[in-house]
Formats: C-alpha cells, sequence, structure tokens
C-alpha cells in the first residue's frame, strides 16, 4: 500500500509540473516585470491534525511580510505557501513541487519533527537552504547530524530537543518532593501520541526522571486523534503513579484526556505538555485542566500584546503565545536575516543565503535579538537545535489554577507556587 501510495504522489508531482503554466501553490505579493523578487516556500500543514495551526501559521507569517510591504532590499519576496499536511511523503512532495514548479529558492517553517525530516532530504538533493523549522523531535536533530554537510541546506532550528524539556519538568517535581509538597513513591506514568514528537518527549521523560530515582510504571502512546482514552487512563490509574506526563497535539485528544481522567477520579499530577498551544485549551477542557502543568511561552516586551491586539482584529480569535506567535516571531527571524545577508552580498538567493546561513547563522556569529518571545535566537556550531538559556532560548513552566495558566518554575520567573 505504502509503495502504491508513493507512486500516485510521484505520478502527480509529474502530472502538476507538465500542467505549471496553468497555475501554482498559494503565494501572497507580487512583483512588476523586472523587478528582483525571491521565492519563499513557506512551510504550514493546512491539512490533516495541525490544519489549525498551519492556518495561524500562514495569516502570522503574512502579517510579518506585510509590516515590510514584502521588500528586502530591492527585492520583492514572493511568499508560496505550501501545504506539508501531517504526512511525511505529501510533505516532501509538496516542497518538492514548490522548488520544480513554482521556483522556490529558500524554504522556512514547518512544524512536525517527521515532516521536517522529510523536507530535510528535499532541501539537501535540490540544494535549497530551509531555514528556521521547528520539528522540536530528537530524531531530527540525530539525522541532521549524521551527515552535517549533506544536510547543512538545514539551518537554525526555532526550537530546541525536547531534552531540556524533560529536565525543566524532572526539576520541579524534585523540588516538590525535597521540599515536602509531594510525598509517597516516586512514580511516573508516560503517555502520548504515537509519533516522532510525542516519542521523543516520552523518552527523555524516561531518561531524565528515571536518572533521578524515579521508577517508571507506565510507558505507552496512542495514535493521533484518538478521543476514546478511558483504557489507557485506567490502565494508567490502576499503576497508581504520582506524576502522569506526556505530550498531545491534537487539541481534541488532549481535551479528551483530561476530561476523561477527571471523569474517572485520576488523582495523579498531569503534564500536558502542548495543551497551551491551543488559544481555546480551556474552552476545550473546562475544569478538567485545573491543575495541569505546561510550559508557559510568553513575551519579553509589549510588542506580543500589540501582536495579539492586531491578531484577534485581522482573524477574529485570541492568538496562542505557543502558536500564532511563535510563527510570527519565526518569520520576524526570517526578515531580520535576509536583511542582513542583502546588506553582506547586496543579492538575495539560494547561493547568498545557504553561505549567510551556514557562515553567521549556524556558527552562532549572528544572533537574532528582535524577538517578542525570547531573550535572543542564537545557534552553536556541530548543533542544529538552538542554544538554550535564560538569556537565549528559554520557556518557564505554568500550571493551571483558577482556569488560567500561570508561571511556577523556576523561582526566578514564579508568579504563584505550584499546587501538588
Amino acid at each position: 500500500m505504502k509503495k502504491k501510495t508513493s507512486m500516485i504522489l510521484a505520478i502527480a508531482l509529474i502530472l502538476s509540473l507538465a500542467l505549471s503554466a496553468c497555475g501554482g501553490s498559494s503565494s501572497s505579493g507580487g512583483a512588476a516585470d523586472g523587478e528582483k523578487v525571491l521565492k519563499v516556500a513557506v512551510g504550514c500543514s493546512l491539512t490533516g491534525t495541525g490544519a489549525k495551526a498551519g492556518t495561524a501559521f500562514e495569516e502570522a507569517t503574512k502579517m510579518a511580510f506585510e509590516e515590510i510591504d514584502y521588500k528586502v532590499g530591492d527585492y520583492t519576496i514572493q511568499p508560496i505557501i505550501v501545504d506539508l499536511t501531517d504526512d511525511p511523503e505529501k510533505g516532501a512532495l509538496a516542497l518538492e513541487q514548490a522548488i520544480v514548479k513554482d521556483g522556490a529558492q529558500v524554504a522556512m517553517q514547518g512544524w512536525f519533527t517527521t515532516i521536517a525530516m522529510s523536507t530535510m532530504d528535499v532541501a539537501a538533493k535540490y540544494q535549497i537552504p530551509y531555514m528556521f523549522n521547528y520539528g522540536a523531535g530528537q530524531a531530527l536533530d540525530e539525522k541532521w547530524a549524521t551527515d552535517p554537510e549533506k544536510y547543512s541546506y538545514y539551518i537554525g532550528k526555532m526550537y530546541p530537543t525536547t531534552d531540556f524539556i524533560a529536565e525543566e519538568y524532572r526539576d520541579v517535581f524534585n523540588n516538590a518532593f525535597e521540599s515536602g509538597q509531594l510525598t509517597g513513591e516516586k512514580t511516573i506514568a508516560i503517555y502520548g501520541e504515537d509519533t516522532d514528537w510525542g516519542h521523543s518527549l516520552g523518552d527523555n521523560f524516561k531518561t531524565y526522571f528515571g536518572d533521578a530515582g524515579y521508577e517508571i510504571v507506565y510507558n505507552e502512546y496512542f495514535a493521533a486523534g484518538t478521543t476514546d482514552l478511558y483504557a489507557v487512563l485506567s490502565k494508567i490509574q490502576s499503576t497508581g503513579a504520582s506524576i502522569v506526563a506526556g505530550t498531545i497535539n491534537t487539541p481534541a485528544t488532549a481535551a479528551a484526556f483530561l476530561k476523561q481522567a477527571k471523569e474517572i477520579g485520576l488523582d495523579s499530577a498531569i503534564i500536558c505538555h502542548s495543551l497551551n498551544e491551543n488559544a481555546d485549551w480551556h474552552d476545550l477542557c473546562g475544569d478538567a485542566a485545573e491543575g495541569v502543568f505546561d510550559q508557559l511561552p510568553g513575551y519579553v516586551d509589549e510588542r506580543g500584546a500589540e501582536f495579539e491586539a492586531r491578531w484577534k482584529e485581522r482573524m477574529g480569535y485570541d492568538a496562542s503565545v505557543a502558536c500564532e506567535s511563535v510563527a510570527y516571531d519565526c518569520a520576524l527571524c526570517f526578515i531580520d536575516m535576509l536583511q542582513d545577508c542583502y546588506d553582506m552580498y547586496g543579492v538575495l538567493d539560494s547561493e547568498t543565503i545557504y553561505k549567510f546561513g551556514c557562515e553567521e547563522v549556524q556558527t552562532g556569529n549572528w544572533v537574532f535579538e528582535n524577538s517578542i518571545m525570547q531573550a535572543a535566537y542564537k545557534w552553536e556550531p556541530g548543533r542544529l537545535s538552538p542554544v538554550v538559556g535564560e538569556d537565549a532560548f528559554y520557556y518557564p513552566l505554568g500550571q493551571v489554577q483558577n482556569g488560567q495558566f500561570v508561571a511556577v518554575w523556576p523561582n526566578s520567573r514564579a508568579a504563584a507556587d505550584a499546587i501538588f
């Protein structure tokens, strides 16, 4: 079946290339005849389980480009919106079509680790720089490290690997046991969606909590999109785990997990990482989210609130700090990189952007300090993910208290004490 699907996708690409004169991918902006143009493939998963986030990525990116009137130097920026879906083969094919058919010279952004891994090969094949993808799963960094020269076209990943996430959760619970807020056995049940991202965070939970003396009493995964989780939760409840830790990207699944956990009376401390990536998490979960732990993205200055106000006016609903705002921040980073590349070379094309990316971005010579969310984005040689630290990329941990997420860890950023 997989070979048949691949053949169908390949035929579809051939047909689309043959009909290239008839149309192209969705794009915004335009250029007059003779004007210099940089065509940018913007990775957005517009269909599948990430469709809502994908639409948010598209609109947030457009907002950033509109602010510069789609111009950098004497170049017009022409975005080519690429539906990467939630399927690696389809995502790779979509990017390939954007390059071959639509003439994309550089790519940016993306959400799922599995898609990032497949598009990494497309970028290498066509020698097109792919800037500032997210892909937090450990597998992406590991693949990049297998052949840094081949995969050097993948540059400046925006989100670090899941090891630092698991370490932060471990620290808050260690502190709770040491201070006496938590008592009893140090046991943890690990769950999550059956994806590279889900396994990546789960594996690091297993490593970091296990090394700290916690007993792993459950470690299983379920299909993305699952909404009947009673059997899973009953197994977890039967273990008596003091901590239940995992990640769910699908909003309906996260809501089902927490509501059903409340229904059966699961009284463990719950980590539901990625919950607040959905601005309407409280509408979906209600009181079932009370007490849940998650990382808590935030803003470094008033520009964050300004962005949210403009987003609400444009789209009619609230922006999520962990989704819409992240995409906007990524676009700002990309635009700053283009401007500095143009200032250095006077030319914006695949060759100059690749050169700037390799020699300036990925080495740490270039730092993005105009972020609305982080102190700075910076990288270092030999590592795809950004540098983590309170002076670089850093998110505190939050907990839902009285229907709102509040920062509870580390103490330097806490607005309230964690409740166990």
